[in-house]
């Protein structure tokens, strides 16, 4: 995906949907990492210094390549080749990384982010 208009659409939903879940003091700040091809990777940094800030990374030719150009303990090996669909989350101390596998439009309608909002706050609370 790089649409920066949908890149930006969902940062915008995602955050204000999980914002009412976070504690007053925290905020997110979101690394977007556009893929050439299909989906994109979104890091969301939770920080207490009111640092809201969304900066858009250079267009990646695949998601795997994206994955090799940032700090992740997912994969070992060369996720280069490795083929993603739907939407997979990793969780990491103050940071959440959203791998967005695909370009359907249903992947990036608003009832979709709601549903990779909800995925993360039961991730987070350890439910299955």
């Amino acid at each position: 995906m790089n649409k920066k208009s949908k890149l930006e659409k969902y940062v915008e939903l995602f955050n204000r949907k999980i914002a009412s879940y976070l504690s007053n003091h925290i905020s997110i700040k979101t690394i977007v990492h556009p893929v050439v091809g299909e989906g994109a990777v979104f890091e969301l940094l939770l920080n207490p210094d009111n640092d809201q800030s969304v900066t858009f990374k250079p267009p990646q030719k695949t998601v795997g390549y994206v994955l090799t150009s940032i700090p992740q303990k997912l994969f070992e090996g060369n996720p280069e080749r490795v083929k993603f669909q739907g939407t997979s989350l990793y969780l990491e101390n103050n940071r959440i990384v959203v791998i967005k596998g695909g370009d359907s439009a249903n992947e990036w309608t608003g009832p979709a982010i709601l549903n990779d909002v909800e995925r993360v706050l039961s991730t987070s609370q350890g439910a299955k």
